[in-house]
């Protein structure tokens, strides 16, 4: 794959945060602000998105964790915690997979380690005929605002702003590639370190219960469910997100298993 953009700030021990679908890097720049105070934050655009080309041929999140593993290689991160949101989760859990004894830690915001049901996989083919045959903005309208579960909040502009940017050919091979992600139960089970899980109780997309049975997996679960938040903690609580993010992170490096 084509080199990864990102930008960072800050010092310290490292930590990666990874957008989501139709987003790009900006989705992290107040927790970039934040955080940058007690971590070197690296703040990725996933291949297609942002100012990352998007692979020429078909890939799969497999692929992305790798190219993202192949990035961080290049910039000599060692032992970075990464946290994924959405998207972003799923290919942390491809990264994990593939180097797991690279990462003191790593965290999943609304996000799930779980493959996609029937009906998910349909509703995926759905997307991509859609956005085929009328273009990304018909779909982003209506994609955007069910991202949150406070209506009116004041970012969904912004939002709205990067994911309009998304290319048609970045947003149905996405859709393609997680539909056809694998389960990553087993990885949840065996991982021996911090894992942590942030999840909307009104989130219409990665179910609540689900995301609270996921945590029950793990051998060091930290779970946090966030009350009157959809799909979209980092602003519809942004605070208490960013404590929750920095709180891990430290534990994470200071973990002793």
């Amino acid at each position: 794959m084509d080199p990864i953009y990102h930008q960072e700030k800050g010092s310290g021990n490292p930590l990666v945060l990874i957008h989501g679908f139709c987003e790009t890097h900006h989705l992290w720049d107040r927790f970039s602000e934040e955080l940058s105070a007690s971590f070197r934050v690296l703040r990725p655009d996933l291949p297609g998105f942002g100012r990352s080309p998007l692979p020429v041929t078909r890939f799969m999140i497999q692929d992305v964790g790798m190219a993202m593993l192949t990035w961080l290689d290049q910039l000599h991160v060692d032992n970075p915690v990464v946290i994924g949101r959405s998207l972003g989760g799923y290919v942390t859990l491809a990264m994990v997979d593939l180097q797991p004894g690279l990462f003191p830690g790593f965290g999943l915001f609304h996000s799930t380690a779980y493959e996609d049901s029937a009906e998910k996989k349909e509703n995926r083919n759905k997307v991509i005929d859609f956005v085929m045959r009328n273009g990304v903005q018909p779909f982003i309208e209506t994609f955007v605002p069910g991202l949150f579960y406070q209506v009116g909040n004041d970012h969904v502009p912004e939002v709205y702003q990067m994911a309009a940017q998304t290319a048609e050919e970045t947003l149905m091979a996405y859709a393609g590639a997680m539909r056809d992600r694998p389960s990553h139960k087993k990885l949840l089970e065996s991982f021996p370190k911090p894992i942590l899980t942030i999840a909307g109780e009104q989130d219409s997309i990665i179910n609540f219960a689900q995301s609270s049975e996921q945590a029950h997996r793990m051998k060091f679960p930290f779970f946090y469910g966030l009350k009157e938040v959809g799909h979209m903690g980092m602003f519809e609580n942004e605070p208490e997100s960013i404590k929750i993010v920095r709180d891990f992170t430290k534990i994470a490096f200071e973990f002793k298993s």
